[in-house]
């Protein structure tokens, strides 16, 4: 028997976008992005409340974001947990930010 996966991939051109969306009240973003943050795209699992996705910060902004992190074991890539929201993220050398957001159980 095969089931439904409920996925939801969006495309968003700016933070503005996405907000007006409410992707940050949901959850499904970190309140730490700055304002310059553009091509936002995401890759929702609603089942098991988890995502995936990419997107850019205008260079003056990245060291900012960068100081809301914690940096992991491996090159260029850091941690943010927000209550049980866990989002790990990996930086190129152009702004491109890859990111995974899991649930932490408790």
């Amino acid at each position: 028997m095969v089931g439904c996966s409920d996925t939801v991939k969006n495309h968003y051109a700016d933070y503005q976008q996405a907000q007006a969306d409410h992707l940050f009240e949901k959850g499904w973003l970190p309140p730490i992005l700055p304002i310059s943050t553009t091509q936002i795209e995401l890759k929702n699992d609603l089942d098991n409340n988890r995502s995936q996705g990419s997107f850019v910060i205008a260079e003056q902004d990245l060291e900012q974001f960068v100081e809301h992190l914690e940096a992991t074991e491996a090159t260029n890539q850091y941690r943010f947990q927000s209550g049980h929201s866990v989002w790990v993220f990996t930086l190129d050398t152009q702004g491109k930010v890859r990111y995974q957001l899991t649930t932490r159980t408790e």
